[in-house]
This record gives C-alpha cells, structure tokens and sequence, in this order.
C-alpha cells in the first residue's frame, strides 16, 4: 500500500468514525427529544383534566351562587 493509500484510508476511516459519532449523537437527541414531547403530552393531558373538572366546579359555584342570590330576593 503506498503512503497516499494510507493517508486516503486513515482519512476515510477519521471521516467515518466521525460521522458515526455524529449519528450517535442525533439518535441521542432524537430518543431525548420523544421522552420530553411524550411527557409534555402527558403533562398536557393531566392539565386538561384539571381545568375540566375546576371548570366543572366554577359552574357548580356559579350556580349556587345564583341560587342564593334568588333565594335572598
């Protein structure tokens, strides 16, 4: 093998270990940004639930309220 092989090859082989590296880290990235949108939705989920049951209990109110208020008159 003659001394440009053997830089093309050790330049091959520094071009695709880096690219490997390079790869691994999206996939890192890729996987670590799907947990935090997964537990965002979940999150989000809950949250709805919440609001619908205050929401719920701010209607209850309203109308006990209402009917106090048409009681005292």
């Amino acid at each position: 093998m003659t001394e440009l092989e053997k830089q093309l090859l050790t330049a091959f082989e520094a071009l695709q270990s880096a690219y490997e590296k390079q790869h691994q880290e999206w996939l890192d990235a890729s996987n670590a940004l799907q947990a935090m949108f997964e537990h965002t939705s979940r999150e989000n989920r809950n949250l709805r639930t919440q609001i619908s049951s205050l929401s719920e209990q701010v209607n209850s109110l309203s109308e006990q309220v209402s009917s106090l208020s048409e009681r005292l008159r």
